[in-house]
Order: C-alpha cells, then sequence, then structure tokens
C-alpha cells in the first residue's frame, strides 16, 4: 500500500502523523487497526441494511441515510474507545479498556443478531412455512369444530362453550335453523301428548263400538241379550259409543295430530335447506378467516425471524451449538478494536503521544499561573487607581463646596450692608448724650454717654477680614 493511502486509512483512526514520522515501524500497525475499525463499521452498515430489508421486506433506497449513520457512529464509537485508553499502567490500561470492552460486546451483539439471521435464512424460511401452515390448519380446524352444522352429528360432539372456541364463534344464517329445530321439538311435544290421548280415547270407543256390534249381532256373552236385531240394547249401545266419540273429540284431535305430524315434517325438511345453507356460509367465512390469518404472515419480520430460530435450535442441538458459535464470532469480531488495543500495550507512539501530553498539560498550567498573577496584578492597580480617582473627586467636591460658601458669604454680607445704607440714609441719625443714670440703674460716677451719628455703611472706611476666620477653612483652626 503506497504511502498516501495509508496516511488516509490512518486518519480515520485519527494517529498523529508527526510523532509517526519519527517512528516510522509503528506506521503499520496503526495502518492494521486502522482497517480493523473500517472493517468493524461496515460490518454495522451490513447488519443494519440487513434489518431495514427484514422490516420492509426488501431495502428502500431511503434507508441508505440511516444506514450510513449508523456506520459512522460504531466508527466514531471504535475510534474513541481505542483512543482513550493510553496509559504505561497495564493495571490501570486494562481497568480502563474493561468498560469499553463490556460496551463494544453489546454493540457487536446488536450488530450479529442480523447478520446470524441472514446465515440461517433458508431454515428459517422453512420452519416458518411449517409452522404458518400448521398454525392455518389449527385455525380452520377450530373454526370448522366451533360451528358445526345444525342437526348433524357433529353437532353433538362440537366443543361449543369451551376456551378453544373462545372469539372463534361465526355469524352466519344458523340462527334459523336453530329456531326451526326448536319449534320441531315443541310440536314433537304436542304431538306425542295428543297422541297418548287419541289412542286411549280411540281405544276406548273401540271397546264400547265392538260391544254394541256383538249385542246388534246376536252374539251370546256377559251382558247381551243375545238376540240379533236392533233392539234397545243395541240402540242404547250404539248411542253411548257415539257419545263417548263425540264428547272426547275424537275426529277433531285426530285431524289435529295429522296436521301436528304435517307441520313437523315440514319443518324438517326446512331444516335440511338451511343446514345445507349453513354449511356453505360456513364455508366461505372460514375462507376468510384463514384468509386474513395467512395475510398477517406475509411479513417475515426479525421478531418472528427470532422466534423460528429458537424453535429451529431448540429440537436441534447441532443447529443450536452453531447459532451461538456463529453469533460469538461476529460479537468478537465487532470487539476486535478493543481487544487489539488491549493486545497491543504501550507503544512507542503511546509513550512519545502522553509526554507530549504531560508537557503540554504543565506547560498550559504554568502560564495559567502566570496568567492569573498578571490578573491579579492588574486587579489590584485598578483598586489602587480607583482609590485614587475617589480621593481626588472627593477633595475637588469639598474645595467646590468651600468656594460656593465664600460666595454665599459674599453675598449676605453685600445684601446686608445695602439694606443697612438704604436704612440709614431714610433715617439719618443725631449726635446725643446720654446722661448718667437715665438707664434706671443707680447712678455711678462715670462720665455721661455720648451717642454719635451713624454713617451708612457705604461711607464707612473698609474694614479688615483677613485676621478672621471663614466657614469652611480649615487651616483657620
Amino acid at each position: 500500500m503506497s504511502r498516501s493511502p495509508a496516511r488516509a486509512l490512518r486518519a480515520v483512526l485519527g494517529v498523529d502523523e508527526e510523532i509517526l514520522e519519527q517512528i516510522p515501524a509503528e506506521r503499520s500497525r496503526y495502518t492494521a487497526m486502522a482497517g480493523v475499525i473500517l472493517g468493524t463499521a461496515f460490518a454495522a452498515m451490513v447488519s443494519m441494511g440487513i434489518a431495514i430489508a427484514f422490516v420492509r421486506d426488501g431495502f428502500p433506497w431511503q434507508a441508505v441515510p440511516i444506514v450510513v449513520g449508523w456506520g459512522l457512529f460504531v466508527l466514531a464509537v471504535d475510534r474513541w474507545m481505542m483512543s482513550s485508553a493510553t496509559t504505561a499502567n497495564a493495571r490501570v490500561r486494562a481497568l480502563r479498556l474493561l468498560p469499553r470492552l463490556l460496551l463494544a460486546l453489546l454493540v457487536g451483539l446488536v450488530v450479529a443478531e442480523p447478520l446470524v439471521l441472514t446465515v440461517f435464512g433458508n431454515e428459517i424460511t422453512e420452519q416458518s412455512d411449517r409452522e404458518r401452515k400448521a398454525e392455518l390448519a389449527a385455525l380452520e380446524s377450530d373454526l370448522l369444530a366451533c360451528n358445526p352444522v345444525p342437526g348433524t352429528d357433529e353437532e353433538k360432539t362440537a366443543p361449543v362453550g369451551t376456551p378453544r372456541c373462545e372469539q372463534k364463534r361465526l355469524v352466519l344464517a344458523g340462527a334459523s335453523v336453530d329456531g326451526k329445530r326448536a319449534q320441531i321439538a315443541d310440536l314433537e311435544k304436542q304431538a306425542a301428548g295428543l297422541n297418548t290421548v287419541v289412542q286411549r280415547d280411540s281405544k276406548a270407543y273401540a271397546d264400547i263400538e265392538a260391544e254394541a256390534r256383538r249385542e246388534c249381532l246376536g252374539t251370546s256373552g256377559p251382558g247381551l241379550t243375545g238376540l240379533r236385531g236392533q233392539g234397545p240394547n243395541c240402540r242404547r249401545l250404539r248411542a253411548q259409543a257415539d257419545e263417548y266419540r263425540s264428547d272426547h273429540r275424537i275426529p277433531q284431535n285426530t285431524k289435529a295430530l295429522a296436521d301436528l305430524r304435517t307441520r313437523i315434517e315440514d319443518l324438517n325438511r326446512g331444516v335440511g335447506v338451511d343446514a345445507d345453507a349453513f354449511a356453505e356460509a360456513r364455508k366461505v367465512a372460514v375462507a376468510e378467516k384463514v384468509s386474513e390469518a395467512r395475510s398477517r404472515q406475509a411479513t417475515l419480520g426479525p421478531l418472528e425471524r427470532m422466534r423460528m430460530l429458537g424453535h429451529l435450535t431448540d429440537r436441534n442441538g447441532y443447529a443450536q451449538a452453531g447459532e451461538w458459535a456463529l453469533r460469538l464470532f461476529l460479537i468478537l469480531i465487532d470487539a476486535l478494536p478493543v481487544l487489539v488495543k488491549f493486545l497491543t500495550g504501550f507503544t512507542t507512539y503511546d509513550e512519545i503521544l502522553s509526554d507530549r501530553l504531560r508537557q503540554r498539560k504543565h506547560g498550559e498550567l504554568a502560564v495559567n499561573k502566570v496568567l492569573g498573577g498578571e490578573r491579579a496584578l492588574i486587579a489590584q492597580l485598578k483598586q489602587h487607581s480607583n482609590d485614587a480617582q475617589y480621593r481626588a473627586v472627593e477633595r475637588r467636591i469639598q474645595a467646590d463646596g468651600v468656594r460656593q460658601l465664600r460666595e454665599v458669604d459674599a453675598a449676605i454680607e453685600r445684601e446686608v450692608d445695602a439694606r443697612a445704607d438704604r436704612l440709614i440714609g431714610e433715617t439719618p441719625t443725631l449726635s446725643f448724650t446720654v446722661p448718667a443714670g437715665s438707664t434706671g440703674r443707680r447712678p455711678e460716677n462715670r462720665p455721661p454717654t455720648v451717642v454719635k451719628p451713624q454713617r451708612p455703611p457705604s461711607q464707612r472706611e473698609p474694614e479688615d477680614w483677613s485676621d478672621r476666620p471663614r466657614y469652611g477653612d480649615r487651616s483657620a483652626t
């Protein structure tokens, strides 16, 4: 294999070609590993295609993306399982590969089942045909047994009312047959009772009539005169016989009995005709039921195939052994990437890759530490800058407040001076002398007080306020 196809094949495995450039001896090994995971992915695609064909009774081209997606998924899982257990410690590597091996076995079980069903496809089809034919025959037999033709011998032994006939009774034209048979039974009961009455009355009438005949013929005997002819006793006995025949309605009862028997015969003929119609309707209904059951058996899906395979192997130990041998072989094939990784051990490529990852990890940790120190220093500098700005703003606000207060003081002084000038200008004052003791106090030895006239503030000499403290002036305190 040329270098370019091998490199493309190893790209599926996700190896670092820069490392393999340093160790050419490892290239063939990882090329073979890549071929293994591609093979398992292809087997998964074939298995998915077979499963879809089982479900849809043929492979639809619309299912191609599903098949390809399943193959890519299995490829990604195998690639992850092979690349995530790299360590120098054999025990740790085994512990890491164990759950991945279990996962690979489960995936292999799913992938292997459609392939097993395909290998045993002919035997499964034959077993399914046999069981389906037996199932249809049993259904037809149950329908015939649970819906017997009325008036036939099969009705006497029919398992109607048993669990076998649950949900297998048919609604046919046999209701009229059952009704007629019930009517026949009722008429036969009436005819039997009437026949008993007719026979009893007819016998009694015949006895009276026989005695009258013997009397009229002159036959000797007990209670007879022995005189031939229409004598009083002859006429009496004949009248007694006619009266008995009339009182017991022998002619009417005989005619009613004949009518009942005629009706029974007519109904029996009708029952025969209805039974034929029932048998024909039952035949059509049973055929429809069997056809419906056969249509449900048209598709042989995955579950049905698995059930047929189970029936096939239950009776054949060799078939069961072959089934499990093939299934385990396919499962191991699908788990082969993990097994190859475990059996390969810790290669030179793995050692170099682990060392690079460790160095990169330490470098990244050091960079993160430096970056963390820089971030902390920047945060401190920002905090100091914020504090200095806060103090400068505070001093500026205080200075603005002092300046505003001084301006207010100056404005107040100007307003006070202006008002004082106005008041003094409107009412000028004169100087006068306040004599001692005029204030209401005890006079003392002091001279009188002289009050000089006041000048307006505008005419006064300006005073020096520089030596007086002002509000907000901290230097004065």
